[in-house]
Order: structure tokens, then sequence, then C-alpha cells
């Protein structure tokens, strides 16, 4: 079978992003299908398993060839490519003999598909989304999957491990939206979980103008910066050393 025989269930492809994996020129591909309902999210299309368009391989293959002069690494996010596992792969492999890094952004939650892939040295990054403190309750109400909220933070736990075990580098990034992930004690229970196993902690400001899940969340104001930086302190305190936050007036800027 030729290494492009595959299918892929897509949402799109964005051929050249230098945000998505800061320090890179990535190419953006936007895996179809979530396990997750978070009410902020901003892919919210992207969620019904069957949404988005199925691809041949092929076609991302023509994507990368046509930019590669101007990209250095592929970054796989959603909806969660671990639905994907077969295609994310192939599509992993693929990027790999073409030369470039390989990211996957991930919400962690998939545990079997998470160690398969992480233990083929595929991944060269993983970026991932940690939606509340790692306790069943939190967890379960933010993703909207109560019943299997203990699952997802051990699969959560077992990502961490497995990229110190395996030396992937790790970002982890969490959302900041009011009245839902912004207190502090929030955000410095999360830190609490991450000191010395993340390469960075990115807290991300909440936009009201995605694709949301919950509409009323449109009416929702952004944090400020001024806020945003007050909660990355309380990361900080806690021993984290690399914290960013990201802003839609100022981008990326580091807290100390």
């Amino acid at each position: 079978m030729n290494q492009t025989d595959c299918r892929l269930r897509i949402g799109g492809i964005t051929d050249m992003s230098t945000i998505d994996w800061y320090g890179n020129v990535s190419l953006i591909v936007f895996f179809a299908g979530c396990n997750f309902r978070c009410p902020y999210c901003q892919n919210a299309s992207l969620i019904p398993l069957n949404s988005g368009q199925d691809i041949d391989l092929s076609l991302l293959e023509e994507r990368i060839d046509t930019n590669r002069t101007l990209i250095d690494a592929v970054v796989f996010t959603g909806g969660e490519p671990l639905l994907q596992l077969n295609g994310l792969i192939k599509a992993a492999k693929l990027s790999k003999s073409k030369g470039l890094k390989v990211m996957l952004d991930t919400n962690g939650s998939i545990q079997d598909a998470l160690e398969n892939i992480l233990n083929l040295g595929l991944i060269d990054r993983v970026a991932l989304d940690i939606k509340a403190p790692l306790k069943e309750e939190m967890i379960g109400k933010i993703t909207g999957r109560p019943e299997v909220a203990t699952k997802i933070i051990k699969s959560i736990k077992k990502c961490i491990s497995l990229c110190q075990e395996l030396d992937i580098s790790l970002e982890i990034r969490t959302t900041v939206v009011p009245g839902i992930s912004d207190d502090p004690l929030f955000i410095s229970e999360i830190a609490e979980t991450l000191k010395d196993k993340c390469s960075v902690y990115y807290l991300q400001q909440f936009d009201n103008q995605g694709d949301l899940f919950d509409q009323d969340l449109k009416q929702v104001l952004p944090p400020s910066r001024e806020f945003m930086i007050a909660l990355a302190k309380t990361a900080v305190e806690k021993g984290l050393k690399n914290v960013y936050i990201k802003t839609r007036s100022d981008g990326l800027e580091r807290v100390e």
C-alpha cells in the first residue's frame, strides 16, 4: 500500500502559521471530531464525528510539498486528532518523511491512542489542553463528560508522564473564561500539578468571536490583559518557570 493510501476527516488546513508552535512556521491540520463538549470551544463545528470533509492523505502531501520551502513543522489539532489514530499516524509519518517536525495538539483523554503514537517516536512536541484542575467534578463539568471524568484524568496524567519518559517537549495550555476558569485558585491548582513537568504553560485569553459551542458565551467579554497577568503570577508562585499569557491585543507575553 502506498504511504498516502489513507483517508482523513478534517475541518481544514492552514498552510502557514507562526502562532500555533512558537518559533516555527507550521502547516496546521484541523482534524474533525471531538469527544469533549467544552462550552467555550472555538471550533464547535468540528465536534461532530461526521463534520468536516473526507480527504485522501495525498492532498495533505500536496499541501506540504507546495509549502515545503516555507515551513519547518506540521501541527495536528482539531477537534481531537487521536480519534483518528490510524490516519494521524500516517499523516505524522508523511510529515516526518518530508523532514518536518510534528506537534500534536490534544486534550489528552484517549490513553491507548496516546501511548501508541507517542511510543512510535513520531511526535516532537505535545500541546496538552488542561481544561481544569484534575478533579473529577471539575473535569467532568467543563468537558461535558462527567461519566468518564476519572478516565480522562488518568489519561492526562499518563500523557504528562510519557512525555517526561520519552523526552518529548510538552507545553500545557489553559483557556481563561470568565465565570468558568478565571478563579486564581482554579489556576493555582492546575499549576500545582505541573511543576517540573512541562516546558511551558500558556494561559490563553477566551475569545467570544469564535465558533463557540455555547452561544450564550458570545455575550461574555474576554478577561483583560491585566487580569491574565495576575492569574499567570499565581502559576509562577507555584514554581512554574515558563509561564506566558496569550491575548488578542498583545499576543504572547512572558510573566515572571
